[in-house]
């Protein structure tokens, strides 16, 4: 098997890299990347950025591989939109392009669960039958939709090849570093709106990386939801975290957002506060049925593991066979 990846220099990226370059069968895997990864067996780099059409064709023409996994997305909001647009919608468009033209077999494209939108009237849990929706004051979101939706029709256009669009949601673990977690751990309170508490589950970047071999060696062709078990809300968060919480109008605080955002004091712009207020809750289901897969850790778990590895929890002492302990001493 002869593998292509963009974006396999990332945190994600280098987990499947080094997974996928243990199996025997495995041939080739080029790395395609703006940065250099660290080098592993059977791997090769190439420079890419996915925004430049000619040098994607030209690439993938040449190594021709069996499967293509496109990861090179914008992990955080920006507030260069155009950017973001180039990179997200018309970088997946250059990638769909090429991979026709090589007639590559089968593409793999890691989506998000934010592609469908947190509103009121949103199922819970979300299915994979669910449309994308994005939500329209939250560009990155809107972004995900498109893309998303440039991989349906690819595959519309393609019924004799195999196409996966996977759609993890919050993805965090020692080694993930976004604003979500950066919220969690240096934010000096977490506003509460009142009414119902919105829930929120997470995944782990190990289990992202086992659906994505998991999808990949099996050819699973079609949409795919990536989360861990269970759910918290925001407060859990919040209180696991040792953050506390203060009651604010929700037109008093967004403004505040608003603003801090445009001055550059802000990690997500106030269109991002919809993903607080409305559910967006995916099912599992799916994959699990269709795969076997099973994550290996739970959403509390997922959020704990990761507030530990940046020390806003205490680290746990491991018994034998692996076991968590009790909290080690300072």
């Amino acid at each position: 098997m002869r593998y292509l990846i963009t974006g396999g220099a990332g945190y994600i990226g280098s987990r499947l890299v080094e997974r996928l370059s243990q199996h025997d069968d495995v041939e080739r895997i080029v790395i395609a990347d703006l940065r250099a990864p660290k080098f592993r067996p059977k791997t090769a780099f190439a420079e890419l950025d996915v925004r430049d059409r000619a040098a994607c064709a030209e690439l993938f023409a040449r190594e021709r591989p069996d499967v293509l996994i496109h990861l090179a997305f914008l992990l955080n909001p920006i507030r260069d939109e155009a950017r973001s647009y180039a990179v997200d919608v018309g970088g997946t468009q250059s990638v769909l392009d090429a991979a026709s033209a090589a007639g590559i077999g089968h593409v793999l494209v890691t989506s998000s669960t934010t592609a469908y939108g947190a509103f009121p009237d949103n199922p819970v849990p979300i299915t994979e039958e669910q449309p994308v929706r994005g939500v329209p004051e939250f560009s990155y979101a809107v972004h995900k939709t498109e893309a998303d939706r440039l991989c349906q029709l690819w595959a519309l256009e393609h019924p004799e090849r195999v196409m996966t669009i996977v759609r993890p949601c919050i993805v965090l673990g020692p080694t993930v570093d976004n604003y979500i977690i950066r919220t969690l751990a240096d934010q000096p309170f977490a506003p509460d709106f009142g009414g119902e508490p919105n829930p929120i589950q997470f995944v782990h970047e190990d289990d992202v990386v086992e659906a994505l071999v998991t999808l990949v060696e099996g050819r699973h062709a079609g949409a795919f939801n990536v989360a861990a078990d269970g759910v918290m809300t925001g407060a859990e968060c919040a209180d696991l975290a040792g953050i506390p919480r203060r009651r604010l109008p929700l037109g008093l605080f967004r403004r505040f957002v608003g603003l801090m955002w445009r001055l550059g004091q802000a990690e997500a712009p106030p269109g991002s506060l919809a993903f607080s207020l409305h559910p967006w809750i995916v099912s599992n289901a799916k994959l699990k049925r269709e795969t076997g897969w099973q994550p290996a850790h739970t959403s509390r778990e997922t959020l704990e593991m990761t507030l530990r590895s940046r020390g806003v929890l205490p680290a746990v002492e491991r018994g034998e066979g692996g076991s968590a302990g009790v909290p080690a001493a300072a």
